[in-house]
């Protein structure tokens, strides 16, 4: 199993951004990665829990994160998806990371207690 990378938003993608929701606009941010499942749902539960007045609708899906805001919010977006970012990354690394010793254990528990004869 290789190891975690953070997933971080890389750029703005302007030819899959523009799509009009009303006054607001479908603003596609690129990740650094494709985001494990897990790793989208987490962000995804995280950003619609959020306290935060001035949050639009954003969702995580495999390597993008959409936002639904006007154009001049997206830098304050930006700023809070980052914050939400972190922390997915961090809970994703520890279940990842809990998961791992589990099946480690478990696997010792099972050469302990297997017989060979």
């Amino acid at each position: 199993m290789h190891e975690f990378q953070d997933i971080k938003i890389v750029e703005l993608n302007d030819g899959a951004s523009g799509a009009s929701v009303g006054p607001l606009t479908t603003m596609v941010l690129q990740l650094s990665a494709d985001a494990p499942e897990a790793w989208s749902d987490a962000f995804n539960e995280a950003w619609k829990g959020g306290a935060c007045v001035t949050r639009r609708a954003a969702t995580s899906s495999k390597n993008t994160i959409t936002s639904i805001c006007m154009p001049y919010e997206l830098q304050s977006q930006i700023t809070e998806l980052n914050t939400v970012i972190v922390a997915t990354n961090a809970a994703y690394r520890e279940s990842v990371e809990q998961a791992a010793t589990r099946q480690e254990a478990e696997l010792k528990h099972l050469k302990a207690t297997l017989n060979y004869d």
